[in-house]
């Protein structure tokens, strides 16, 4: 597990970076991102995910030993999270978003992930640095490993989110999912998008 604080704003925050197989230790962090997921995917946007007693788990949870990062505010508990897949193993888009995009080429490299499940739980007192935190890590993350390259299946209103934080995605190809467009993008991976993300946060990295 990785921890990181910013201390330059008055509210002490922490990103967690760990995986499936590393959950137990990283407990309530799990447990609340989870919980969180059912409340906002299942209970707010009525997205068809199971949950099971108030948490939101699936098999690309359980079976392939994800990575995931969450932003926490100074108490612990929820405010951001994603979570991230080798796209040379099984993902998302080519088990289940493949179905949406007919001309969709099969997105795979060993320096490419994929994200799902970005999940914001935010307070009405609490600032936007949390996604910006949460962004900046996952560009440290992807620097360190030599992803160069994440892509995923966004709703229009994350994708708006990730044009306006610096990203510019690239929109591969557009769909429709119960009324709603859905676009399969990418976004480059580099310390000059990294410090683009930053200066929209207004975030010292």
């Amino acid at each position: 597990m990785f921890d990181f604080r910013l201390t330059h704003s008055s509210e002490m925050k922490m990103i967690k970076v760990f995986t499936y197989s590393e959950r137990m230790k990283n407990y309530n962090s799990y447990e609340n991102m989870v919980k969180a997921r059912a409340h906002v995917f299942h209970e707010r946007l009525n997205w068809e995910v199971e949950v099971i007693n108030g948490r939101e788990e699936d098999e690309y949870d359980r079976l392939y030993n994800p990575l995931y990062i969450i932003s926490e505010r100074s108490d612990g508990s929820h405010a951001a999270s994603i979570r991230l897949l080798p796209t040379t193993g099984p993902t998302m888009l080519r088990n289940i978003f493949y179905r949406f995009f007919p001309d969709c080429p099969d997105i795979y490299g060993a320096n490419i992930w994929e994200v799902t499940r970005y999940c914001a739980t935010f307070n009405k007192e609490d600032s936007m640095e949390h996604t910006g935190e949460l962004f900046i890590k996952l560009a440290d993350l992807c620097l360190d490993a030599g992803i160069d390259i994440v892509t995923g299946v966004f709703f229009k209103p994350m994708f708006r989110i990730l044009t306006r934080s610096g990203w510019d995605p690239v929109p591969v190809s557009i769909s429709e999912h119960a009324g709603k467009s859905i676009i399969l993008g990418t976004f480059e991976i580099s310390e000059a998008r990294k410090q683009e993300v930053a200066y929209k946060y207004q975030i010292a990295c």
